[in-house]
Parts: C-alpha cells; sequence; structure tokens
C-alpha cells in the first residue's frame, strides 16, 4: 500500500503542476527546486536533448512521443526540453538503439521487438503471443517486477528504459481476402511482425513475409502481400489499410498486447540532476496510463467506423484452429527459453505474474476485463 500511495501521490502532484495549481514538495522534488519546475529562478541547468523514434510523423505511436516530451518540459517549467525526431530524420528506425546506447543521441522512443535480432528477449519485452493484455503488461511492469527485466535488458547495453504506453490487443491480419481458418493463410503471403510469431507461423505452415510498415499500404494494393498487420485499429487507420484490405480476421494472436517506450543512454542519464530524472520517470509514468486509455478509446471508436462506415468485413478461426495456434506460441517460447537465458528471464517473470493473477481472473470472470450483453 506505501508503495501505491507513493506513486498517486507521485501522479497527483505532477498534475497538479501541469495544471498551474499548487507547489511541488519533497514528493516530486526537494523545496528548493520547487521554483525551477514551475518556471521561476533556479540554479538548475536548461538541458536540450535529441529524441529519436522508430515511427515515421504522423505515426499515432510518434504522436505517444510528442507527448512524452510536451510532459518533460511541463514538468521542468520549459528547462528540460526534449526535441523530437521521426524515423529518418536523425537515423533510421534499424539504427536507433546503437544511436542511443553509443551515446550519439541521449534518448530514442521504440518497440523493443525491433531489437529482437540482438536478443530475442527485446521482443518480450514489447510484444506477447496469445497471453497478456495492455493491463497486464500495465500491471506487471509496476508491481510485479517488469520493471527490472527492463533496466537488466537495456542496461546490457548502457541504456535505462521507461515504458511510455501498454498497447492493447492489436487488430488481427488484415487481408484481400477473408480468412477463415490456418488452412487460408497457408495459401497466402503474409506480412507478420516479431521474431516468435514468425517461428510460431512457420509451425502452422503459414508463409510469412518481410514488408516494411510504410510499404504495407502499397504492397497489399499491388499485390505483393495477400495480407498483414501493422498495430491496434486506430495505428491501421493512420496508413488507411482498410482501403487496400477489407477483411479483418480478428483477434491478433500474434500479439494480445505491445509496449512501446523511451531508451536512455546511461551516461547522458546519469549527469541529469536528480530533479530532471525525476521529472523524467513521473511524465513516463503518466503518460503510460494517459495513454493506455487514449489506445483503448480510439481503438474502440475507429472499430465502429471501420464496420459501420467503410465496409470492413471482421472473421474469426475456429475453435480448434485458435487452440493449434496456442499450443504452437506455447512451444515457440519453450524452445527460446531453452536457448536463450534472457529470454527465459522475462518469460519466467511474466509468467509469474499469469500464476498470481489466475485466481483473480477465475473469481472476476467478465467483470474482471469486461463483457458484452446480449440485448
Amino acid at each position: 500500500m506505501k508503495k501505491v500511495f507513493a506513486t498517486l501521490l507521485m501522479l497527483c502532484m505532477a498534475l497538479s503542476l501541469l495544471a498551474g495549481c499548487g507547489s511541488a514538495d519533497s514528493g516530486v522534488m526537494d523545496a528548493a527546486n520547487a521554483n525551477a519546475v514551475s518556471g521561476g529562478n533556479s540554479d538548475l541547468p536548461v538541458v536540450t536533448w535529441k529524441m529519436g523514434s522508430t515511427w515515421g510523423a504522423g505515426n499515432v505511436h510518434f504522436t505517444v512521443d510528442q507527448r512524452f516530451t510536451e510532459l518533460v518540459s511541463q514538468l521542468t517549467g520549459g528547462r528540460f526540453k526534449i526535441t523530437n525526431y521521426a524515423d529518418g530524420e536523425l537515423c533510421s528506425a534499424s539504427q536507433l538503439f546503437d544511436y542511443v546506447s553509443q551515446g550519439t543521441i541521449e534518448c530514442g522512443g521504440d518497440w523493443g521487438g525491433y531489437w529482437s535480432g540482438k536478443d530475442t528477449a527485446f521482443e518480450l519485452l514489447s510484444t506477447i503471443m496469445d497471453d497478456f493484455t495492455a493491463m497486464d503488461y500495465y500491471t506487471w511492469i509496476y508491481d510485479a517486477g517488469g520493471m527490472e527485466c527492463y533496466k537488466e535488458m537495456y542496461g546490457q547495453y548502457n541504456m535505462e528504459y521507461f515504458p511510455l504506453v501498454t498497447n492493447p490487443c492489436e487488430s488481427g491480419i488484415r487481408s484481400v481476402s477473408p480468412i477463415t481458418s490456418i488452412e487460408d493463410m497457408q495459401h497466402m503471403k503474409i506480412r507478420l511482425g516479431g521474431v516468435m510469431a514468425g517461428k510460431a507461423a512457420q509451425k502452422l505452415g503459414i508463409n510469412i513475409t518481410t514488408v516494411a510498415a510504410s510499404e504495407l499500404y502499397e504492397s497489399l494494393q499491388r499485390g505483393v502481400i495477400d495480407g498483414g498487420e501493422f498495430s491496434g485499429p486506430k495505428a491501421d487507420d493512420s496508413l488507411k489499410l482498410q482501403e487496400v484490405a477489407p477483411y479483418w480476421c480478428a483477434p491478433a494472436w500474434y500479439q494480445s498486447a505491445g509496449v512501446n517506450g523511451v531508451m536512455v543512454n546511461m551516461d547522458a542519464w546519469n549527469k541529469l540532476p536528480e530533479e530532471y530524472q525525476t521529472a523524467f520517470e513521473t511524465a513516463a509514468r503518466l503518460c503510460c496510463g494517459e495513454q493506455l486509455s487514449r489506445y483503448i478509446w480510439n481503438d474502440m471508436t475507429v472499430t465502429n467506423q471501420m464496420i459501420e462506415e467503410q465496409g470492413v468485413t471482421v472473421t474469426s478461426l475456429p475453435k480448434e484452429d485458435m487452440e493449434l495456434i496456442r499450443q504452437a506460441c506455447l512451444e515457440t517460447y519453450q524452445e527460446e527459453c531453452e536457448i536463450n537465458p534472457n529470454f527465459k528471464m522475462v518469460y519466467d517473470s511474466m509468467q509469474a505474474y499469469r500464476e498470481a493473477a489466475n485466481n483473480y481472473r477465475d473469481w472476476t470472470g467478465d467483470y474482471g476485463f469486461g463483457f458484452n450483453r446480449d440485448e
């Protein structure tokens, strides 16, 4: 309870600062620096950082990066300013990890799955197949040992890490023809993100094709691929995928939830005044809670628009096919745990959370994560 109370107190004080009413005290920073954070005179330095991104300008995920840096600035009275740069403006998405790790830039907005080539454990820190929800990720990260896994993995590469949003379930596979079975997918070329998802799909006989997100619309339009996924409904809408892929097979077993965050060069982090480190952490935590509700609501409203106004047809897989997928996902994770200790460390932590959650999930049932009424 003390931990929960302290976190709530910190967030309430942050909100008070953003609203311009109330003063900072030792819950966020000591009284001597309260004037600095509210914009008054202070001995605290003016600090300017660059924040690259794996996301393109206008992408719904890039707006999270922008919101985060806005909060940092507001919490420090404009003294700590972080400038956002979209994918390609400072470096490509594939270069961002090394740019931050080596200190070429101070921080970068990321999705850990892009770093699976360095260590597959990064994928679990950003996505999971047929398992967590967005609320599971959020709870695991802040109260059930998840944050320690992020610190451990990014720390191996000279970085700190802070989640900025836990994403709800992705849309599913958007395709040019309906998908109603695994067999349908076996006769299609499909773009699917994630190394683990690719391995599970291979077990199921599904042909996976690599296509950059920026090329997904054109690839569907020209028939280079027959189906593909990007993110949730709101993010998919930012690419207008429904215009070239009117069918939508849900749910997204390959990513039942996800996490985007900000990686920070450790040397740059250690040079920050303690007050700025606190503001940075507070902004990240505030952003994560704020964006969780934003993503869910935006996905709800865009889903309605796609189905009711834009002619999108949603299909699903039979129960027996979903069970085959579940087994393929579990086998894939078990095999990876046997060859990668880092992956096993993260996966074991996630499953320990699930074990702790089982009884609660059993008795809450539909009342825990929601249900629909048949009127």
